[in-house]
């Protein structure tokens, strides 16, 4: 049996059309717009699992009410190295957007800034948001917390959130962008392959039972990236974004599992202001030979050499040319959802 192509659609089609998909699930502008902008840029890069696949659980988070589609995220506390935003359940990325343009303000006043964006939903790609302030020319580093999805180191079942991770700074060409989650695996990398009926890799994920499995279908859990080191980092994640917004997330959940939790995640970014440190032109100078120095290293059986975030920029230019392929469950979700909405489907 021949296996179904992928759907190809243009990054610009298919922003157009996540945009519209979740404006009529009722998330208001500017957070369709910027959600979707947030999808595509992780389609782009080769990121399923934070990609457009993602829409109709955000619908359905729109439906329920976990996600606010009218919410307003606001400073409440506001000091000038330190703010806390209070999200109101908001759409992940319009967030952090704001988070990011109080970061930036506070840096150019303070030197550096520690933004806590509490109760807020789904994060999506954080590099999206990192390489967004390194663009304007500082540093940033952002972490999430959200609920019990990852073992912790020891125990069998899920206990901490995968806890992503980004760092980002302006390069020579594109930012400089980390991107990682404490797990082994992304949860929604764990997902995409289930769907797709694929192989997980020995060590990624455990079954209902605790027990260890390479199958997508009958994993539940991702194992934490170097055992104690990534549950750990997990951890103090839940500390700096939950405990530190006085809005717990993992304890409510291991405490009562059996209660209803709605979904919810918060977050924490810290912005450096380079200019206020050193001549930009010269950390540019000092970067540049960096960058050299890593590309110039002899290559292994997995190289050659890369920057964090080539490998994605990359992908970016070719999808950007080629177009983005939608795998076939994500294109029928997507295709569904727009039925339901009245809208047709851009591969219609």
């Amino acid at each position: 049996m021949t296996a179904r192509p992928p759907t190809m659609i243009s990054a610009a089609r298919l922003q157009a059309f996540a945009q519209a998909l979740l404006a009529s699930a009722g998330l208001d502008e500017p957070g369709a717009s910027l959600v979707a902008e947030s999808l595509v840029w992780a389609d782009l890069r080769g990121s399923p699992g934070h990609g457009v696949a993602r829409i109709p659980q955000y619908a359905a988070w729109l439906e329920s009410g976990d996600m606010n589609g009218r919410a307003q995220p606001r400073a409440g506390l506001s000091l000038p190295a330190l703010t806390v935003v209070e999200g109101d359940r908001c759409a992940g990325a319009l967030g952090l957007r704001i988070a990011a343009g109080q970061a930036i303000a506070g840096a150019r006043l303070a030197g550096a800034s520690v933004v806590l964006l509490r109760e807020t939903t789904h994060t999506g790609a954080l590099g999206f948001h990192t390489a967004h302030v390194a663009k304007a020319g500082m540093f940033a580093m952002a972490m999430a917390a959200s609920a019990p999805l990852m073992a912790y180191h020891g125990a069998s079942v899920a206990g901490v959130s995968t806890a992503p991770l980004s760092m980002a700074c302006p390069g020579p060409g594109e930012p400089i962008v980390f991107d990682m989650a404490a797990g082994a695996v992304a949860f929604g990398k764990l997902m995409q392959a289930r769907v797709a009926g694929r192989p997980l890799e020995p060590g990624w994920a455990i079954d209902a039972m605790g027990n260890a499995t390479t199958d997508a279908r009958q994993a539940t859990t991702p194992l934490p990236l170097g055992g104690p080191k990534g549950s750990g980092l997990a951890l103090m994640a839940e500390i700096a974004c939950s405990l530190l917004t006085n809005h717990p997330i993992l304890a409510p959940a291991l405490l009562d599992p059996a209660a209803v939790h709605r979904h919810t995640q918060n977050a924490w970014m810290l912005v450096i202001d380079i200019a206020q440190v050193l001549d930009p032109s010269l950390f540019q100078a000092q970067l540049t030979e960096l960058a050299a120095a890593i590309h110039n290293l002899p290559a292994s059986a997995e190289g050659p050499p890369r920057l964090p975030g080539e490998r994605g920029y990359a992908e970016a230019r070719e999808r950007g040319k080629s177009g983005i392929a939608l795998a076939p469950a994500t294109a029928d979700a997507l295709e569904a959802l727009a039925s339901q909405a009245g809208i047709r489907a851009p591969w219609a």
